[in-house]
């Protein structure tokens, strides 16, 4: 069983042995990638970290500090090669018959009424947006702008996380060398979701512009109307992709992670003492410093069990190269088209990509309001202290501002005992007087 867990995060100062002052866990990966200094929000918190120790991490409050969300990681092993052939069959299947017929089938699978018509809508609308539903012999290639005007392409198939994940890291290895663009790359059971910015698009465009030099790596001309990655870009070569695969996992987080489980279940890190853990950040300093040696020997076995690990059991690159030669085969179709906006299935896609990205700036009123002060001082005082500077602030601009804040315009003014509740949670407590001046009726307060 590999060592994996969780470090305990207490108040520096406080007794461990009375058990007080926890103030909750941290994942081995994000103290591994702290420290100390590093501000971290926990529990809607800010906290600051002043010690790491080997199976803890001291932390001190550090209120109005702007810090970073912890995260937690773990393993999702994602649907099968197998599983994603049985579904994209059914796909086609149904898509296949007519309604009625259609409707039966997917009652007789166990699905009401209700359920069938909605997927039976699912589908038509998905068709009648890419003129196409993916199966297990159909992969759509959808391109499309989102509301910032840059590319996404999302990759149709049904065939699962397991080939995805391998599918997407060799895509985005192409990407990188054949355009030197840094495509944000995103994988589900259900496709894969590229974003690719309109700046590095620009660039490429310029450099065909651009007289070419020799050593020079060419590129394609861009037609902003057209998306420069299509269905030649994601199809692979049988013969290359697991080799595309095998260099970028070599230099991964995962294979570091891996090759120290690996190692630790041959017991090439030995414990003193075997009735107690060995503190995790210790395995990965000698499970580095181990690996640093053995990559010297290609054939050091447990090398290459870490290897074999990543590639069939983490990610399914035989299910991958077997579903590369039957694209090579035209057993399965790679079909591109461009849509106006996002299809129903893209959608559904969008939705795991933008949570990815949905909660980076969340973080408590006290630590927006701290973020929004952390501007350099001296800094500011230079800019306003520039006359042409001072020109642009309005005095009268600023005094309406200021009366809106403190609820004093016309349009602010307080209208129910609600209204008072609002004014003293927004602007803390204040006198009758004052509460009168902003419209409040003395029973009210």
């Amino acid at each position: 069983i590999p060592d994996r867990g969780l470090f305990g995060v207490f108040l520096a100062g406080a007794d461990p042995k009375k058990g007080g002052g926890r103030v909750g866990e941290l994942d081995e990966e994000m103290v591994y990638e702290s420290r100390v200094g590093d501000v971290f929000t926990l529990g809607t918190s800010s906290w600051r970290i002043e010690d790491i120790t080997r199976d803890r991490v001291l932390v001190s409050p550090a209120p109005g500090v702007p810090g970073r969300l912890p995260f937690w990681k773990g393993d999702q092993l994602g649907r099968p090669l197998e599983l994603g052939r049985a579904v994209g069959a059914f796909l086609r299947e149904v898509g296949s018959l007519p309604k009625d017929d259609a409707r039966l089938r997917l009652l007789a699978a166990g699905l009401d009424a209700w359920a069938a018509d909605n997927v039976l809508s699912y589908l038509d609308e998905q068709r009648e947006a890419c003129g196409h539903v993916p199966d297990d012999r159909t992969i759509v290639v959808e391109r499309f702008r989102d509301e910032l005007g840059d590319w996404r392409v999302v990759v149709h198939s049904p065939f699962g996380a397991q080939v995805h994940a391998p599918w997407a890291l060799a895509l985005g290895a192409r990407l990188s060398e054949r355009y030197g663009m840094d495509a944000q790359v995103m994988h589900a059971d259900d496709g894969i979701v590229l974003r690719l910015p309109d700046a590095d698009l620009m660039g490429l465009d310029l450099l065909d512009q651009a007289p070419m030099k020799a050593g020079t790596p060419f590129h394609t001309a861009v037609d902003p109307e057209q998306a420069p990655v299509g269905a030649a870009d994601v199809a692979f070569d049988k013969g290359e992709v697991d080799q595309i695969v095998t260099d970028q996992v070599g230099g991964s987080a995962l294979f570091a992670a891996r090759f120290r489980e690996c190692a630790a279940r041959a017991l090439l890190l030995p414990r003193r003492n075997p009735g107690k853990r060995t503190p995790l950040w210790q395995q990965r300093q000698r499970a580095a410093q181990l690996l640093q040696v053995a990559s010297e020997f290609g054939s050091f076995p447990i090398v290459l069990e870490a290897v074999r690990e990543c590639l069939q059991d983490v990610f399914d690159v035989p299910g991958l190269v077997e579903l590369m030669g039957d694209l090579e085969s035209r057993k399965v179709r790679l079909v591109e088209v461009t849509t106006p906006e996002p299809s129903p299935f893209a959608r559904s896609l969008l939705f795991g990509y933008v949570a990815q990205f949905l909660y980076e700036g969340d973080s408590p009123l006290a630590e927006r309001r701290a973020a929004a002060l952390s501007l350099d001082s001296r800094l500011l005082a230079e800019l306003l202290g520039q006359a042409e500077l001072r020109e642009l602030l309005d005095a009268e601009v600023l005094t309406e501002l200021e009366r809106e804040l403190q609820w004093l315009a016309e349009d602010r003014r307080i209208k129910d005992p609600e209204g008072v509740a609002d004014v003293l949670r927004l602007l803390g407590p204040l006198t009758d007087a004052e509460l009168a001046e902003r419209g409040a009726e003395p029973q009210w307060a």
